[in-house]
Parts: structure tokens; C-alpha cells; sequence
């Protein structure tokens, strides 16, 4: 009896001892905020007008430069409220800044006389593997706050569900469902905030991802001087790996030496006038670049070479070395804004559509929110040529700005021009090579006497339409069409 006592007070021992090791997250709890997000997108179809709206629930909390939560939470937005905890009545929330490329914002009361009584949450260092987390917030099907729990499977440099753009990401197990998002993710050991929740997995099961302490940081430093520059980039828009050791021994690599070959530069990017094509890069920061585009980084693995772009800001300055014909060179480069292909991987959130309508014809620059016209697979449905200007790096043979006609308005100036003339890039327009989209309006509204307007498409096509039956019609047009 004795012994099957004191194996009972054994177990309850071990159990307060492991129950001990589980970080206290109630003080932590009072600084974390429900968000109630009305949003009205822009329609594609008719970029002069908005879908209606809708509404979504996410999670924000207090840091000491406001209220931070996903940018994919306030994408958008019209109206926002927050929940705060001990609070009866919501209170009224604005966007303070948004970086849609690492899906992060801060928010701050409308009220500036409003001052919450919680302890802002502060950050942590990067998370080990296998070290468990939980993860904080409002996911549906409740209205209480949730703790779920997991381990940190890996970090890596993988792409941003919201932005399509690659950066720094910590994978975990502990479920984040809709709601969540915003919230914070603390190490279940040391209480410390290990970063924001942000995405689950499309594919695989019980897999969510939070964006980690380097990425935060580099956020709240970029907006501390009240604008977003975003984050740099290099500008090298193809890259190719130097696996292959004939393909080394042909670039001049000794076998000492590995790195990534450029293929192409975008106009006006940080690398532009530095680098070449055909250049090899060699090392960043003083880290020597794997044959894969990989460096090392402790306390990490290998990572993608543009973590060492990427966790800088706009205006700094990196060193790297190249290797361009035979000769090893050194080169300091100051980091500019992420601008790399024609057609900009990430959808212009919170932005108006561009377009101009003449003659009754839609044109438009082509973005990413408009490619999602065609659906969940749209990179597989939209139209080949699209394909071609997403991988096109930006100011390539002048053009900045993919233009096309989305729509044709039925109307007599236009009649007996179909909708096969869509989605076709507009290489003229009056004899003016469109590489963007003020080049056309500049064009059409700038005739010097010509009688008509004559368009001509990439593949050859011209429409030519009367100038002054244009003019006539442009009143009726749009009153019929609601064109703003």
C-alpha cells in the first residue's frame, strides 16, 4: 500500500514538474485583440467600380508601436473594429501602415485619446527546432481566445501565401485556422513571442506558418520614419544554379569557388549598371553562396542567399563579390525598393485599378489581381502570353507596364471588333509604342488632327477607330456602362 502511494505522489510530482515548464501566457492574453474587419475589394471586370463588401474576423496584439496583425487581415479595408479584452464596448481601429509583401500591419485606436491598460508583447530570438509553441488568437467556432499548441518543424525562406513573394517563415503543427491570423505565437518554454501567426498549408494537413522576430523587425524599423519603403531587393530576376560542374569549369570557377549565375537585371533595381549578365556571384555579406543559391546561417541552416537582402532595409548598403570573366571583384551595392518583373507577382492591395477607356474599348495594366480572374489555378488558365511578362524583368526593351484591352463595351464606334482582340498587349497606339500605361493616354489624348485612332496589337492586328465618332460617343458610353 506504501509503495503504490508513493508511486501515486511520483506521478503527480512528474506531472506538476512538467506543468511547471509551460510559460504563464495570462498577463500576455490581455494584450491580444479580436479584429472585426469590414473589406470591399475592387472589381477586375469593372476596375470604376467595388464588389460588394464582406467581413472577417482576425487577431491582432499591443506591441509598443501600436497594434500589429497580418496585412492579409486589413487588405482592403473600410471599417475596423477591435475587441479588447475587459472592454464592453468595441473599439474603433485605423491602419497605421501595411507591408503587403511580408503580410504585416499595425493598427492603432481612431480615438487617440484611448489607452489600453495591457503591457505591450515583445519578441523573442528566432525559434529552434522541435521547440514548442503555442499559438494565441480567435479562430472560428468560438468567441473565446484559443491556445493551441505544436512544435517548430523547420525555418526556412518560403513564399508568402498573401504576397507570392519569398521571405523568412517558421513552420510549426499548432493549428492556424481563420481567425487566427494576426495573432502571436510564444514559446511554450520561455513565454518569449516567437513571432505572427500567418498562413496554413494548402496542401498538407495540421501545417501553419508564422512570420518570425527578423521580418517583424524589419518591418517596425522601415515604418518608424511614417512611410513603407518595403523590403529591397537585388534585382536579379533569373537566376540559374552552378550544380553542374562542366557548367562551373565553362564560367571559370576554380574548384574552390561556388555561387549563382545571373541571367537577367530589372531597369532601375539595385543591381543595375553593377552586375551583368553571365556575372557569378560568389559570397553576400561575407557568406560564400552554395551552388544552389544557399548560405549558411547559424542558428538557422542553410537559407536562400536573399535572406541577407531581405532582413535589410531600403538605402543600405551590402557587399558582394562576383566573379565576371575570369576576374574576381568586389562590389558594395545600395539596396533599392522590390520592383522585378512587368507584371508584379504580388496583387496591388488597396490600390485602384489603372485603366482608360476610349472608343468604348477597356484598356488596363495587367496585375495579379487580375490574373485571378481565372480562378485558384489561374497560373495554369490564364492566357500563355501572361506567363511570359510575369517571368519578364521590369524595364526589359523599355516596357515597364503590361497594357492590354480587357474589355470591349458594345457600342457603334466599336462595332464588329470581337472579344478575340483581348488580353493581347497593345504595342501602338498612334504610332507611340506603349511600355506603359501613360504612354496610351498620352497617345489617344494627344492627336494633333489625325481622323482616327489606330491600335495596333502584338500580334500584328490593327483597330482603328473614328476620333471624332469617339468623342460623340464617350458620354453615352459611359452613362451606359456607369463608368465613373
Amino acid at each position: 500500500m506504501k509503495n503504490r502511494f508513493m508511486h501515486i505522489l511520483f506521478i503527480a510530482c512528474l506531472l506538476v514538474s512538467i506543468s511547471g515548464h509551460a510559460a504563464n501566457l495570462r498577463n500576455a492574453s490581455k494584450a491580444i485583440v479580436k479584429l472585426y474587419v469590414t473589406q470591399q475589394t475592387w472589381n477586375m471586370a469593372q476596375p470604376w467600380t467595388k464588389n460588394s463588401s464582406n467581413k472577417k474576423v482576425c487577431t491582432g496584439f499591443f506591441v509598443a508601436e501600436g497594434i500589429l496583425t497580418n496585412a492579409h487581415c486589413v487588405a482592403d479595408a473600410t471599417y475596423i473594429e477591435m475587441e479588447v479584452p475587459r472592454l464592453t464596448e468595441k473599439i474603433e481601429a485605423k491602419i497605421i501602415s501595411v507591408n503587403h509583401q511580408v503580410d504585416l500591419a499595425l493598427l492603432a485606436p481612431k480615438d487617440p485619446a484611448f489607452k489600453a491598460d495591457v503591457t505591450p508583447i515583445t519578441f523573442g530570438k528566432l525559434p529552434a527546432s522541435r521547440e514548442k509553441v503555442v499559438t494565441v488568437g480567435y479562430p472560428l467556432g468560438g468567441r473565446q481566445i484559443s491556445y493551441t499548441e505544436g512544435v517548430v518543424s523547420r525555418v526556412d525562406f518560403m513564399q508568402y501565401v498573401h504576397s507570392s513573394i519569398s521571405n523568412l517563415l517558421v513552420q510549426t503543427d499548432a493549428a492556424i485556422n481563420p481567425g487566427n491570423s494576426g495573432g502571436p505565437v510564444f514559446s511554450d518554454r520561455t513565454g518569449e513571442c516567437m513571432g505572427v501567426a500567418t498562413q496554413k498549408s494548402q496542401s498538407g494537413e495540421a501545417v501553419g506558418y508564422f512570420i518570425p522576430k527578423p521580418v517583424v523587425s524589419q518591418f517596425l524599423r522601415d515604418i518608424a520614419d511614417g512611410k513603407t519603403d518595403g523590403i529591397p531587393a537585388l534585382g536579379t530576376t533569373i537566376l540559374q544554379s552552378l550544380e553542374n560542374p562542366t557548367l562551373r569549369k565553362y564560367l571559370g570557377l576554380n574548384p574552390n569557388q561556388s555561387g549563382i549565375r545571373i541571367l537577367d537585371i530589372a531597369k532601375d533595381s539595385s543591381v543595375d549598371g553593377l552586375l551583368e549578365r553571365d556575372d557569378v556571384l560568389l559570397s553576400i555579406e561575407g557568406n560564400q553562396i552554395q551552388n544552389d543559391g544557399r548560405i549558411s546561417i547559424k542558428n538557422i541552416g542553410k537559407i536562400s542567399f536573399q535572406y541577407h537582402v531581405t532582413t535589410k532595409q531600403v538605402g543600405d548598403e551590402i557587399k558582394v563579390s562576383i566573379l565576371r570573366n575570369g576576374a574576381l571583384k568586389n562590389i558594395n551595392i545600395k539596396l533599392r525598393p522590390y520592383h522585378l518583373t512587368v507584371i508584379p507577382w504580388m496583387p496591388q492591395y488597396d490600390r485602384k485599378p489603372l485603366y482608360y477607356v476610349a472608343g468604348g474599348l477597356v484598356f488596363r495594366t495587367v496585375e495579379t489581381r487580375y490574373l485571378q480572374e481565372w480562378g485558384r489555378d489561374w497560373l495554369n488558365k490564364m492566357p500563355a502570353i501572361f506567363q511570359t511578362y510575369l517571368n519578364t524583368a521590369y524595364g526589359k526593351d523599355g516596357l515597364e507596364e503590361l497594357v492590354v484591352i480587357s474589355d470591349i463595351l458594345d457600342a457603334p464606334v466599336n462595332k464588329g471588333y470581337e472579344n478575340w482582340y483581348k488580353n493581347i498587349r497593345v504595342a501602338k497606339v498612334n504610332g507611340i509604342t506603349i511600355n506603359r500605361l501613360d504612354d496610351l493616354i498620352n497617345a489617344f489624348e494627344n492627336v494633333q488632327g489625325r481622323l482616327y485612332h489606330v491600335i495596333e496589337l502584338d500580334n500584328n492586328v490593327e483597330i482603328v477607330l473614328d476620333i471624332e465618332q469617339a468623342k460623340s460617343e464617350k458620354e453615352n458610353i459611359n452613362k451606359r456602362y456607369n463608368i465613373q
